[in-house]
């Protein structure tokens, strides 16, 4: 089914996709990095045909529910003109997106898990195990997030397609969305490939590693600190004294822009302070670095 979406995309709007291609190039190292397998070309020709074909399809379910309401007037012609305009855009927007997102989740999973897959690395490694055995121990690992999966596509590569230790990492190394990671890989198979000693590399990139988590953590746990400070100050300590003030002006008497000061207390209990904590929750959870 998705190999035929792929060739009625490239059939109808590939020549367009070659026109464009060049607007859409930053979007090539997140398809390598995110792993999805589709050349450029092929992307942006999906990109453009879904945009069409959501369009077409929202112009078509909008006008017949439409209809059924018997929807007169501005609202027909409004909603029947700007909604599948809206509709297309986003996935337009979605689809360009998608990668990019994909490719940075990939980034950020190997980054946090590194410091602890090192640690086993170099655990595994200084026990005189080769290489290869070393990821494939790794790829059993879920908890390691992507840097399971990236030990898996090592693994493939010299099983499934024959290649050499160091051609296989060099391979990942590529291909992988972390820069750390892909330094580490790079250093690994330099290190194979002159004889030197791995488990001396591995051990120093390990301690590297925790050491560096280490410093992250701390660093997090201050700034956690600075936020708890904040909110202490605009969501608990400004609330509560706005509270008491609506609480002696509502003995006085009279509105604030047309509302009570029941009105505003309820308004403030109920809908401000709480949209409030839920924009503060997630700014918390945006930053977090995932350590």
């Amino acid at each position: 089914m998705y190999d035929a979406y792929k060739r009625l995309s490239v059939k109808f709007f590939g020549s367009l996709a070659d026109k464009c291609i060049d607007k859409f190039r930053g979007l090539k190292k997140s398809l390598v990095g995110s792993y999805i397998q589709v050349l450029l070309r092929t992307w942006v020709s999906i990109i453009f045909f879904s945009t069409v074909v959501s369009y077409i399809a929202s112009f078509v379910v909008l006008y017949i529910i439409l209809t059924m309401f018997a929807a007169k007037g501005a609202i027909f012609i409004n909603t029947i003109i700007f909604a599948p305009i809206l509709i297309a855009s986003l996935t337009f927007l979605m689809l360009y997106i998608y990668p990019i997102q994909k490719c940075k989740g990939i980034k950020k999973s190997i980054e946090i898990n590194l410091p602890f897959a090192l640690a086993h690395m170099n655990a595994v490694i200084s026990s005189g195990i080769p290489p290869e055995f070393m990821f494939e121990l790794l790829t059993g690992l879920e908890e390691y997030g992507e840097v399971a999966n990236q030990s898996r596509l090592i693994v493939r590569n010299i099983k499934t397609f024959g290649m050499s230790s160091i051609s296989a990492i060099n391979d990942v190394a590529e291909k992988t969305p972390s820069e750390e990671f892909k330094n580490i890989l790079t250093g690994i198979s330099r290190t194979i490939e002159k004889g030197g000693r791995l488990e001396d590399y591995v051990n120093h990139l390990a301690d590297r590693a925790i050491f560096n988590y280490r410093i992250k953590r701390e660093k997090y746990l201050k700034t956690l600190s600075t936020y708890a400070d904040i909110y202490t100050a605009l969501l608990v300590a400004a609330p509560l004294m706005m509270l008491a003030l609506l609480g002696i002006m509502g003995m006085i008497g009279g509105t604030i822009m047309g509302l009570t000061t029941n009105q505003l207390i309820v308004l403030m209990t109920w809908m401000v302070l709480p949209v409030l904590n839920i924009i503060f929750l997630v700014f918390i959870h945006m930053t977090y670095p995932g350590i």
